[in-house]
């Protein structure tokens, strides 16, 4: 592994790891898919072998470790550039993520009003705060880690040792609560903290870290390597060697996300990588489609199961068709809102900056 000046290293495009992310993106939706379809329909979808597809947001939180700390690794220590973060931050989180929001409440208050959340709840999950388990955008969970991590990495930001003790007290947390309170996927603040899935966040910056100051050898057997033992770790889980939502298995499934973030990263930055265009539309659509996967999903069996009546023999085909709408919805999302929805935000946000500029200032 060579060591090599950091203003040396070419910068990559990161395409390579963003098609990752929406192969990830993929995992999930068939994951959700084939639980919808067997508690539906019944039968089993492919041996049950799409079950280990939540392993997809362990993929998720290694590459926001690393993309937050590659992207943002210049302005660690540099408190001048915390405003910047947190409009990139806020933008591309929650503007999108309201929209959905306030579908799911119009679809619960107009059909559902016994659900209603109530307004502590609805504050919580708006902010996506870890104070209440999120129960009204399906799998927004995993964004309460993402702002988690997004705070503890602005304190890296602010100051670089302060930042250093904060992130060194989180890991000590999480092991702390493992060896006190191994239910991690009990809710409320302190199993948020304390939870293993903190623990990928931590190995995706390790791995930006490198990236930033190393060039790293044999990337092409690095990111086949990566690919196998993730395959064999969700092989694992299905044959029910491996309990995909345990302590092992974030240290498993991380480990090998993070084998092959690394891979392809340093292919792509020694031009050695070339991303098909469908999955760069499918990478950049990663976030519409994990958001919006459950809500077309829902809609589409809705409504053939109001035509067809479905049987366990419809299980594979429905499990197919569904998988195809859920995710043509998230791309198309991701076209026609998701990212105009972006480019506006931070238009109206420099545009906020700019009117708040005293007269007269230079």
């Amino acid at each position: 592994m060579s060591s090599t000046s950091t203003a040396s290293l070419p910068r990559a495009r990161l395409s390579g790891v963003e098609a990752a992310r929406g192969v990830a993106a993929l995992l999930v939706v068939f994951y959700h898919t084939a639980l919808h379809v067997e508690g539906n329909v019944g039968g089993s979808i492919l041996w049950g072998g799409p079950h280990f597809g939540h392993a997809g947001v362990d993929f998720f939180f290694v590459l926001s470790g690393f993309i937050i700390t590659f992207v943002h690794y210049k302005d660690i220590g540099s408190p001048g550039r915390l405003g910047h973060y947190v409009q990139r931050r806020f933008t591309r989180v929650f503007p999108f993520y309201w929209i959905v929001l306030a579908y799911y409440l119009a679809d619960t208050w107009l059909f559902h009003p016994l659900r209603d959340p109530g307004a502590g709840r609805l504050f919580s999950e708006a902010f996506l705060l870890p104070l209440m388990s999120p129960i009204i955008v399906g799998g927004s969970w995993t964004l309460i880690f993402e702002i988690l991590f997004y705070v503890v990495f602005a304190t890296l930001i602010l100051s670089r040792r302060v930042g250093v003790g904060v992130i060194a007290i989180w890991a000590l947390l999480v092991i702390v609560g493992h060896v006190t309170h191994p239910l991690f996927l009990a809710h409320g603040p302190q199993a948020t903290l304390t939870s293993p899935y903190c623990l990928e966040f931590f190995m995706g910056m390790g791995c930006a870290y490198l990236m930033t100051h190393r060039r790293v050898p044999g990337s092409a057997v690095m990111l086949l390597t990566g690919i196998v033992l993730f395959a064999a770790a969700g092989i694992a889980e299905v044959l029910g060697i491996l309990n995909g939502f345990g302590m092992t298995a974030r240290l498993v499934y991380g480990p090998c996300a993070a084998l092959v973030i690394v891979g392809l990263v340093e292919r792509e930055r020694s031009g050695q990588l070339k991303v098909p265009r469908v999955l760069g539309v499918l990478g950049r659509a990663s976030y519409s489609v994990y958001l919006v996967h459950l809500v077309a999903i829902g809609i589409a069996f809705h409504f053939i199961s109001r035509i067809v009546h479905l049987t366990p023999a419809d299980a594979l085909p429905l499990w197919f068709a569904l998988c195809v709408v859920g995710t043509g919805a998230g791309v198309l999302a991701s076209i026609w809102v998701e990212h105009p929805v972006i480019r506006l935000s931070r238009r109206w946000l420099k545009w906020l900056d700019r009117t708040a500029v005293p007269a007269g200032a230079a």
